[in-house]
């Protein structure tokens, strides 16, 4: 039997491993943003990839992510999908889609009122005080 050389293994391993991370598993997978919280009261807990994180304002709300309402919590979300805002009162369990919201309790404590639309992202002009001039930063 015929020994390979180390530098061959070495090769070998290194392009395994560029490889690898040139295509991850989980890029698949990539979270898709479909909500972001406009207010909240209390304490709502989200579950995004089985990690757990506590909601604030503001923060957005990926496709798939279980929220945990505690008791006496209020949460406001825009949809984006539905176009609407969604009310959530607790104690509540739910799960955040592209599609909806699917409560997993027999309790139903959802609300829509008015509608929303996601975020655009912005350009902005601020004017120089000293000299009058606008500056844009994309230019």
């Amino acid at each position: 039997m015929r020994r390979q050389s180390p530098a061959k293994f070495i090769v070998a391993a290194v392009f395994l491993s560029a490889m690898s991370s040139a295509f991850p598993a989980h890029a698949a997978q990539e979270a898709v943003d479909v909500a972001f919280v406009e207010s909240l009261s209390g304490r709502v807990v989200a579950f995004t990839a089985g990690k757990p994180a506590l909601l604030d304002a503001l923060d957005v709300v990926s496709d798939g992510t279980q929220l945990d309402l505690q008791a006496n919590s209020e949460l406001r979300i825009c949809h984006y999908q539905t176009r609407q805002f969604l009310t959530l009162k607790g104690p509540l369990r739910v799960s955040i889609s592209r599609d909806g919201v699917a409560v997993e309790n027999s309790k139903m404590v959802v609300s829509t009122a008015g509608s929303c639309a996601a975020p655009a992202a912005s350009t902005f002009c601020r004017r120089d005080r000293d000299s009058g001039t606008q500056n844009h930063p994309r230019q």
